[in-house]
């Protein structure tokens, strides 16, 4: 099969090629899927350039969000899936140890993931647990569902445990939500708009304001040109927001704390600009203020946000879709920031629809 592999860090020119490699051999309750679409992430290119995980390993396959066909499996049970139209959880746990057996899959302590700690979608074929499928009604010729499909998986069930299941927030608060460009920042937008809550959008760059407020948010700060905390602090009143997601990290902590309210909270999701964050102590207890941490999310979860895209609560915002051959140029959108919304690539073999070229 043809695969972009990875052979060591640097550069995307320097340490990602095109190759033919064998087809990944199947393990037990493993099936085989042929990629139809699959989403780019950021952490696309922080693996590129370190090993983010400590269980990376060199040659690497990249790529977690998944659409595509089931074509083999390995447990003659699970041969209904042969020829069915799935999406795929790129959580892998092992369903063994203390977590997964106490009910927490979700802090499972030899977690993996699909295009991380293990071989990817930018491939034609990919190998994941069957466990790890759901299964979608849509045609398999209808192109433009595999795409919108690709988007979901990392940011959109990121978006819903984030602001739902760590972030618990309610319709008429006031939520901040950063990178409205971004997958995550797209799909945290809608749901917290359609929860009934008001949207604080953070953009980077006047082109991305219309876009962010067509998404349904309420007010949208430039943070190349505003300072967004003073901002955020001004369109509530001088009271500050509810709740600030950050899936940032870095520097944006301190601010995302100076930005809540008395009383209010920062649900921790991301490390998108750095893991290591300084922050003034007294400007969490002494205003009562709360840090929760992201955890993982649910299959349940996931499989809700496939089931909201089906009835149109939510929409895919597509920044781009690139052929398979074209990867890099895919990869090089993301790494420069100009995208609004998901940047996509088809699987090996597949043409991009033509309404989204």
């Amino acid at each position: 099969m043809r695969a972009w592999i990875q052979t060591g860090f640097g550069s995307a020119e320097e340490v990602r090629g095109l190759a033919t490699v064998p087809a990944p051999p199947l393990g037990p309750g493993e099936v085989l899927v042929r990629v139809v679409a699959c989403g780019l992430n950021r952490l696309d290119i922080l693996q590129r350039e370190s090993p983010v995980v400590s269980t990376f390993r060199l040659p690497h396959i990249g790529g977690m969000d998944i659409a595509g066909v089931v074509e083999a499996t390995a447990d003659p049970d699970d041969e209904w899936l042969i020829g069915r139209a799935v999406v795929v959880d790129p959580v892998v746990t092992d369903d063994t140890c203390e977590q997964c057996l106490a009910g927490h899959p979700e802090f499972c302590l030899n977690l993996r993931t699909v295009g991380s700690s293990r071989n990817g979608g930018l491939a034609e074929l990919v190998a994941v647990p069957a466990a790890n499928l759901h299964p979608v009604d849509i045609a398999l010729d209808d192109l433009t569902a595999f795409v919108e499909l690709a988007s979901l998986p990392v940011a959109a069930v990121t978006a819903w445990h984030g602001l739902f299941g760590a972030g618990r927030i309610e319709p008429g608060e006031t939520v901040v939500i950063p990178g409205a460009g971004s997958g995550l920042g797209g799909f945290g937008i809608q749901l917290a708009a359609g929860h009934g809550c008001r949207v604080i959008a953070l953009v980077g760059g006047a082109d991305k304001v219309a876009p962010a407020q067509e998404l349904g948010a309420d007010v949208v700060i430039d943070r190349s040109a505003d300072d967004w905390v003073q901002a955020a602090r001004d369109a509530t009143d001088g009271g500050g927001a509810d709740m600030v997601w950050d899936h940032v990290g870095g520097r944006f902590l301190q601010q995302a704390i100076d930005a809540c309210r008395i009383g209010g909270r920062v649900v921790l999701s991301g490390t998108t600009d750095s893991g290591e964050s300084t922050i003034r102590n007294t400007s969490v207890f002494h205003w009562g203020r709360t840090l929760v941490g992201h955890g993982g999310y649910s299959r349940e979860e996931m499989a809700a946000v496939i089931d909201a895209h089906g009835a149109g609560r939510i929409r895919p915002v597509l920044d781009s879709v690139w052929s398979f051959e074209r990867m890099r140029e895919a990869e090089a959108r993301l790494e420069s920031g100009r995208f609004f919304g998901k940047v996509i690539v088809m699987g090996s073999g597949y043409d991009v629809p033509e309404r989204l070229r």
